[in-house]
């Protein structure tokens, strides 16, 4: 027989139809649903068979949390919050993942012989002796959101565990590599299935990229969110899918599927709720099978307005000063995913209005923008950058985007283009700021052509914000924090520290969300003094601190002051030279 359960002895309450009358009574009491509102849903409840809680949170009537909260004080099973608690993989290898999935429970902790479960609803009495009988241990009950939970259970069981069960059920010590199982194949819906919550959970992560990657036991799958890889938990025995799973992709990418030796190129859409997306397909041949690429583009037109990319407020108005400028050319740099395009659109979005005439020249185009003629990059018919440029000059602009500076020629037209009255906005690839104008020095760009053109470059790099659902104080090394109060004496006293401690909603990472810290350089006359003078990057920077300009690491070090970022992204991200 299992132990007896602590919820006998602390007098804990099951569901039952008088709990749910008590509900009604206490959210009409609390004012956060009218009486005839409950006696309404008490009657739906009657003819669909569910009960008061569940329709409420179907007709999103009250926030979960505050349902919980009620039902908590009624049953007697405490409601807290995911983030608050500590899951143990002792408490995860105790309950089967067909268990968690089938009762919706999460286990969070043992201690002794009681097992902690989070679960989204008051249980029954069925459900709780069933899960005393499966696990042979007493049971301590917690009350978490849905989502919670949801997001808890394919964080620790893996992506698709439902799905996957149905489809193979592999021994824990061995995994079979050789030779197809015809079987397996044969498992359409479920392969499908499977590949479609891959995608559909990618989406909604807000992740950038999906990477299925076959090794010699196993089938990794991580998300590229935040401009970070993060492996996702997929469960055991996914690895005997591993050639169903890009066979199906191909398929759904409509490529061959009987060639496995050479690289494919496809397109997914797919459909998610309102929005649509493209999905880039790429598809390599590797030792033990394809791996598979898929990046992920929202068809929707958007874009970001530069109030809200996350920047300080000693950033905006050289950057606002740069985008009004009747002439000249504005530099962003940076490596790549480093949100150069976001930025530049969010300067054009500034200035687009039915006075000005905008063209971009792009490869490819990112954002779809009305009000702005844009044009595709296209070099195997001859459509390059410098050709296009020569054309666009012809419509009379008075803003040109050209998505990337790659070489002398495009670098020439630019400069002569902003030489003859236009405002000529671009991208190049340099560490900062004033290592633009050795860049295009070394692209055969006169340096007195740099000096009387170039009017200011903006360095960007892209930190992770702090999930706000998680977040909690932190102690930096105190070399770190010399450094932070060296570079921000006032701000610096007295300031608190924050980290991500890792919750559902950031998938255990402790980031969600990224913005954006820059290092803006606006040129004056002792700069372009000495960029005719072709002197080296390190002394225009120096000079340019000299006169206000801040650099990314302080910038970043801003953010962290602010408590939107922690002090090892801006560490990631900026290195000890970029504050000198």
């Amino acid at each position: 027989m299992p132990p007896e359960s602590t919820e006998a002895r602390s007098e804990v309450r099951f569901y039952s139809p008088q709990l749910m009358l008590e509900l009604g009574h206490a959210l009409v009491e609390q004012g956060l649903l009218t009486r005839p509102q409950i006696d309404e849903l008490n009657s739906r409840g009657a003819l669909t068979g569910k009960n008061l809680h569940t329709i409420i949170l179907e007709e999103g009537l009250i926030d979960e949390k505050h349902v919980l909260t009620a039902l908590g004080d009624l049953s007697g099973i405490p409601f807290k919050h995911m983030a608050d608690m500590t899951i143990t993989d002792e408490a995860v290898h105790k309950v089967p993942a067909r268990v968690a999935l089938r009762y919706s429970v999460m286990p969070v902790q043992i201690e002794g012989s009681t097992i902690t479960l989070a679960v989204g609803e008051v249980p029954g009495q069925t459900t709780v002796d069933g899960l005393r009988m499966l696990l042979n241990t007493a049971i301590e009950w917690i009350l978490c959101t849905s989502t919670d939970i949801t997001r808890s259970i394919k964080h620790f069981y893996g992506l698709g565990a439902d799905t996957i069960d149905h489809i193979v059920d592999v021994p824990e010590e061995k995994v079979e590599i050789e030779g197809t199982d015809v079987s397996i194949e044969a498992a359409d819906p479920g392969v499908v299935k499977f590949v479609n919550q891959v995608i559909s959970e990618a989406i909604n992560m807000d992740a950038t990229d999906i990477h299925i990657e076959p090794f010699e036991t196993k089938l990794r799958l991580r998300y590229r969110v935040d401009g970070i890889l993060q492996e996702i938990p997929i469960p055991k025995g996914v690895a005997q899918l591993r050639r169903a799973i890009s066979s199906c992709v191909k398929i759904m990418a409509d490529m061959d599927i009987a060639e496995r030796r050479k690289p494919h190129d496809g397109r997914i859409k797919v459909r998610s709720g309102k929005d649509e997306f493209d999905l880039r397909v790429s598809v390599l041949p590797t030792r033990y099978g394809e791996t598979v690429n898929m990046r992920i583009l929202n068809r929707k037109a958007m874009f970001i307005d530069l109030a809200h990319l996350g920047m300080g407020e000693a950033q905006m108005p050289a950057l606002e000063y740069l985008s009004s400028l009747p002439h000249g050319v504005v530099l962003l740099t940076g490596p790549t995913g480093s949100g150069k395009t976001t930025t530049l659109y969010a300067v054009l979005s500034r200035v687009n209005n039915a006075g000005v005439k905008i063209i971009t020249v792009e490869d490819p185009i990112e954002y779809q923008m009305q009000g702005i003629s844009q044009i595709q990059v296209h070099a195997r018919i001859g459509l390059t950058f410098a050709n296009i440029l020569r054309s666009i000059l012809r419509h009379d602009p008075d803003i040109v985007l050209i998505g990337e500076i790659r070489d002398s020629e495009t670098a020439d037209i630019a400069v002569r283009a902003s030489l003859t009255g236009h405002l000529v906005f671009s991208t190049l690839h340099t560490n900062d700021a004033p290592s633009a104008v050795t860049r295009l020095i070394d692209m055969n760009i006169e340096p007195f052509l740099v000096s009387s053109c170039l009017e200011g470059v903006i360095a960007q790099r892209l930190v992770r914000r702090i999930c706000p659902a998680c977040k909690t104080e932190d102690q930096p090394d105190d070399i770190i924090v010399q450094e932070i109060a060296a570079l921000l004496p006032e701000r610096s006293v007295g300031a608190t520290y924050y980290k991500g401690k890792g919750c559902p909603e950031c998938n255990f990472t402790g980031y969600r969300g990224r913005i954006a810290i820059v290092e803006t350089m606006i040129l004056n006359d002792i700069l372009r003094g000495l960029v005719v003078h072709q002197r080296p990057s390190n002394e225009i920077k120096a000079k340019a601190i000299e006169h206000g300009m801040v650099t990314l690491r302080t910038d970043g070090w801003g953010r962290v002051l602010d408590g939107i970022t922690t002090v090892d992204e801006v560490l990631r991200v900026a290195r000890k030279a970029d504050s000198l």
